[in-house]
């Protein structure tokens, strides 16, 4: 028996806690990755009770399951800039505001919305920094375009990404410059740019710069900023399984890359580095040794409110618990911590 456990209230108590970081600015829900692993649908609609009206997804599939999931007042977002003529068709026809990050993409999304007789609302993205999607912030001149050339897009809003939020307040603090500089500069020619952002989670809980007219929210209602904890998140996603074997080795007895220097009470979990257990969230900027080093500490198991040991390395179906010191038996179950967004191969449940 194995499920990825997701906390319903903890996810509630987070987006108060983004709530009261944004100090009024409009909370968009990123939703990217299934909710970061968390249930796009279900996440969705723990948010919208609470008060959010606004998404971005990542995936025309995923806008298309939040319309056939009863949103169809809410407005929806593509993060992602596109010129594909197909992926800008079922976004055109599920309502969603598209995002343009290109003038190839500007002039593509243009010419649809113009043969279909209609108005396309865009969001225009500025590259600040994160390479990826976006004006440079020196096109002003194409972006322009869009406003002079293009009466088939609606501004709605211009945004970029932070790239380093989670890591360099020095670098987080020249893009929102160079994005302020881009909205002046739009501003001096005449365009209304709409709905301004760039604030991201990590940035939101690890900082008080001006967060402009709106944040995008993702990491933080899973508790799991990039860089680390940040105060008044709690951390969403426990994998629940049950003890498969518990047996008694002897001294000197091997298990992985350890020799047992005395008897031990050892148990057999069926959850590994497959399912996404010890496995850390790849952050812009990690090197490989950051990554190699984030694999040796070991994360959190517990039987109750008793931390286990871990014996060995994880293994990639398998985790070696040391319960030596502990009332158990085949059946029992143990809570592992794990980041949703990792997780494959276990049924997920509410609670």
């Amino acid at each position: 028996m194995k499920n990825l456990v997701i906390d319903k209230k903890a996810i509630k108590a987070n987006l108060a806690a983004v709530k009261t970081r944004a100090r009024g600015a409009q909370i968009w829900a990123d939703l990217t990755g299934d909710a970061f692993g968390m249930g796009l649908v279900t996440t969705a609609k723990l948010l919208r009770e609470e008060g959010v009206r606004c998404f971005a997804v990542s995936d025309p599939r995923d806008a298309d399951a939040l319309r056939a999931a009863g949103f169809t007042e809410e407005t929806l977002m593509m993060l992602r800039s596109t010129a594909d003529e197909k992926e800008l068709g079922e976004l055109m026809d599920l309502g969603v505001v598209c995002t343009v990050g290109s003038y190839e993409a500007a002039v593509v999304l243009n010419a649809l919305a113009e043969a279909r007789k209609t108005v396309c609302e865009v969001q225009i993205k500025i590259d600040t920094g994160l390479g990826r999607y976006g004006f440079i912030a020196t096109e002003t001149e194409k972006i322009a375009s869009i406003y002079r050339y293009m009466p088939n897009l609606a501004v709605v809003g211009v945004f970029s990404t932070y790239a380093q939020s989670w890591k360099s307040k020095k670098t987080t603090l020249q893009q929102l410059e160079s994005f302020k500089s881009v909205l002046s500069t739009l501003h001096s020619m005449g365009y209304e740019t709409g709905l301004a952002s760039i604030s991201d989670s990590a940035a939101l809980f690890r900082y008080d710069f001006d967060l402009m007219d709106a944040v995008r929210v993702g990491t933080a209602f899973s508790g799991r900023v990039a860089g680390g904890a940040a105060p008044g998140l709690t951390r969403v996603g426990a994998i629940e399984a049950g003890l498969e074997e518990v047996g008694w080795f002897p001294k000197g007895h091997r298990v992985g890359n350890v020799v047992l220097k005395k008897p031990a009470r050892l148990a057999v979990v069926s959850v590994g580095y497959y399912h996404g257990f010890n496995i850390a969230r790849r952050e812009q900027g990690q090197s490989l040794l950051d990554l190699i080093r984030s694999r040796k500490k070991h994360p959190t198991v517990k039987m109750g409110d008793q931390k286990l040991k871990i014996v060995g390395e994880v293994g990639m179906m398998h985790t070696i618990l040391d319960v030596t010191d502990l009332k158990c038996q085949v059946g029992d179950v143990v809570t592992m911590d794990v980041d949703p967004v990792n997780v494959k191969g276990i049924p997920r449940i509410y609670r």
